[in-house]
């Protein structure tokens, strides 16, 4: 693709919204009606945000100000419809040319796993669609999810060729690993609408994004702009910090995005929240999968690995991550593509037992060399690229793939089920005793697939995918999560005592 090909595809906004003007104005001739009729103006195709198991939010952006509706259906025959809010952002505020008006409409009552269709309107005129007007909720079972992270620069065709082939991926959610805008300054809400919205519009009409903090995101101050444009989940998030950082669950995932800039400094030097967030947070998930992402990576070797808030990272976060049993962290800021060695207390481990650290800074800014003779690389090529997860019960594969469609790095996670080895916790707790009728409850990491408790009167030995033994023998089970499992001994143990886990990753076993 010729530079003068890109610049034509990434400005077909504005040419698609001067034929659309001219269009609505022709068939009002043709039908007799006024042409003065007020139009929409679109200046932000509607674009998902915060799709959950069971709600969604639609923003879009207009010229004019006027009342905004979404109106959405499982069947594409009996629609709801949602009154959306508004808000003007004056010029003084955006150092736009014009004013605009930011529409947001809430769905809530949504059903997991289900397909729906939108369509959006300002005062009984439809709003100009991006793209495919439908979306998923979050629901069981597998789902793909897309990784990028340095992408809004705005100056390469590997950006756009990137871009379209998020579209053609059609996967469950979008994570962005920070740095969606740069500039002169970056973070302005002109560099949004060029270098984001432009970009990935096509895709954001039927794919929520679910974004973190760049430092770049942040140069203009306390990065307003991000947070005008992304409506991000915010249960328990201190009302200070909301967009911030975030959490939510996608199938049998929880995901954590966190922010490695102002709130990690606050945090650090001022008592900030989000630490100790982060904390409560993952200590009350019982999902399987725990992902994390933001922008600077603990673990990688180019330019920016002194950056300060990498160090910050090391020291302060990835304690937490691991006494809470994240698998999988995803960076960027390093322009590659660059996988740690698994690990686990500042040691090297099988990628089954530790943490797998995953930099994808490569999605169209300028790229930078992998330093070389770094160990803890397991893997780094400078390359144009996105990452996709292929999410399948307990093991996900990462595809590291070319701007040109080149697969240039293949990863399999399978955590395979462990004991807690938190010294203050008893791994495995027997109550009363190791008798007949006993509540066996395990700790650990890796334990079951999904979340799951049986109410029966005799319950099974298999849940979820796992199965618990005692002296080689099948005990009942009650409950079993990613963490826990509670059981019934049925019969009394005499002597010593062996327990054994066996999920479809593996086993783990321990003798008292």
């Amino acid at each position: 693709m010729n530079r003068r090909t890109f610049l034509t595809a990434v400005g077909a906004f504005a040419t698609e919204q001067k034929l659309r003007r001219l269009q609505l104005s022709r068939t009002a001739l043709d039908f007799g009606l006024d042409p003065a009729t007020p139009t929409i103006t679109t200046t932000r195709y509607p674009y998902l945000q915060n799709v959950r198991s069971d709600r969604a939010s639609i923003l879009w952006a207009t010229l004019e100000s006027g009342a905004g509706v979404v109106e959405y259906s499982p069947d594409g025959v009996n629609f709801t419809r949602v009154p959306a809010r508004s808000r003007l952002f004056g010029r003084t505020e955006t150092a736009l040319t014009s004013n605009f008006v930011q529409y947001q409409a809430n769905l809530t009552g949504l059903q997991p796993g289900t397909e729906y269709v939108y369509r959006v309107s300002v005062s009984g005129a439809d709003v100009t669609p991006g793209g495919d007007m439908r979306f998923r909720t979050a629901g069981p079972g597998p789902f793909d999810f897309l990784v990028l992270g340095d992408s809004g620069y705005g100056q390469y065709a590997e950006q756009f060729m990137i871009a379209q082939r998020l579209q053609t991926e059609k996967p469950a959610l979008v994570l962005h690993t920070g740095d969606l805008v740069y500039g002169a300054p970056s973070g302005t809400f002109e560099g949004y609408q060029r270098n984001y919205f432009n970009y990935y519009y096509p895709t954001m009409s039927s794919v929520p994004f679910f974004p973190s903090l760049g430092n770049h995101d942040y140069e203009v101050p306390n990065a307003l702009p991000y947070l005008a444009v992304h409506s991000v989940p915010n249960e328990n998030v201190p009302a200070g910090d909301r967009g911030r950082y975030y959490s939510f669950d996608w199938g049998n995932a929880h995901f954590v995005s966190l922010d490695g800039n102002a709130s990690l400094e606050r945090a650090v030097s001022s008592g900030g929240s989000m630490l100790r967030w982060l904390e409560n947070d993952l200590r009350s998930t019982r999902q399987f999968w725990r992902i994390v992402y933001f922008h600077y990576p603990p673990y990688a070797a180019g330019p920016n690995m002194n950056d300060p808030h990498s160090a910050m990272i090391r020291q302060y976060v990835v304690p937490i991550l691991e006494a809470y049993g994240v698998q999988v962290v995803l960076t960027g800021h390093e322009h590659s593509y660059q996988r740690s060695q698994p690990l686990r207390k500042s040691a090297f481990v099988p990628a089954d037992m530790g943490t797998n650290y995953i930099s994808t800074g490569g999605g169209g800014a300028l790229l930078y060399p992998v330093y070389d003779n770094y160990p803890i690389v397991a893997f780094g090529k400078s390359a144009f690229h996105y990452v996709r997860a292929e999410v399948r019960g307990t093991k996900i594969t990462f595809r590291a793939i070319r701007h040109d469609g080149v697969e240039i790095d293949t990863y399999t996670v399978a955590p395979r089920p462990v004991f807690t080895d938190d010294a203050g916790v008893a791994p495995i707790v027997m109550t009363p005793g190791p008798s007949a009728g006993a509540t066996v409850r395990i700790l650990g990491r890796g334990l079951a697939a999904d979340e799951t408790f049986v109410c029966s009167p005799i319950a099974p030995t298999e849940l979820s995918g796992t199965t618990v033994t005692v002296n080689g023998r099948p005990i009942q089970l009650l409950y079993v999560s990613g963490s826990q499992i509670y059981a019934q001994l049925p019969f009394n143990v005499d002597g010593n005592v062996t327990v054994r886990v066996t999920t479809a990753n593996g086993t783990c076993e321990m003798s008292y």
